[in-house]
């Protein structure tokens, strides 16, 4: 057996693939970090809520407060009586009775919508007087206006709402999270 196992040749040789080696870690690590990157880059943040509470120009809200846009998967709405609704409006309608005098727009969201990054969609607004004038309706009060913001921020109202990225990736979020929720 030869004592010089460490020849200046072996050396030069291990050194070679232990730098191939840390350079490929190196490789796959930063790519990593670029495709966390890219991902991030166009995250979509959605929340839900409740603009001017306790005025005539109230407004629930659904915004997209992230730098991506957001693709609606799906929507889920239901009570905690276990009845299930085809979506929000279905469930608002239903809670309201015609002596409620509420005069209010809404906008459904959808499986397949695409809310852009900075934008929000009024989901449910009082109309406003020039407009109800307008209709010769009456005005809205405040009354209304707590009895809608009492139906939409109930207890009751189970709200689920899946989007996903440009490169799909998902979350949620429902009428309690604050911060959307992965997938």
């Amino acid at each position: 057996m030869n004592d010089n196992f460490w020849t200046s040749d072996r050396i030069v040789s291990a050194s070679a693939i232990f730098i191939s080696l840390a350079t490929l870690f190196v490789f796959v690590y930063q790519t990593n970090l670029i495709r966390t990157q890219q991902h991030m880059s166009v995250y979509p943040h959605l929340s839900l809520g409740n603009y001017y509470s306790g005025s005539l120009e109230y407004k629930y809200v659904l915004a997209n407060e992230g730098i991506g846009p957001a693709f609606i998967e799906s929507i889920a709405v239901s009570d905690t009586l276990g009845n299930e609704y085809e979506s929000l409006s279905d469930y608002v309608f239903g809670e309201l009775y015609e002596d409620d005098s509420i005069f209010i727009y809404n906008s459904d969201i959808y499986e397949g919508r695409l809310i852009p990054a900075g934008e929000e969609i009024a989901l449910f607004g009082l109309i406003d007087e020039e407009q109800l004038a307008d209709y010769g309706l009456p005005p809205n009060t405040l009354e209304g206006e707590a009895k809608l913001r009492e139906i939409l921020n109930s207890e009751a109202l189970k709200l689920k709402l899946t989007y996903r990225s440009i490169y799909n990736d998902q979350w949620y979020i429902t009428e309690e999270t604050t911060l959307p929720i992965g997938l």
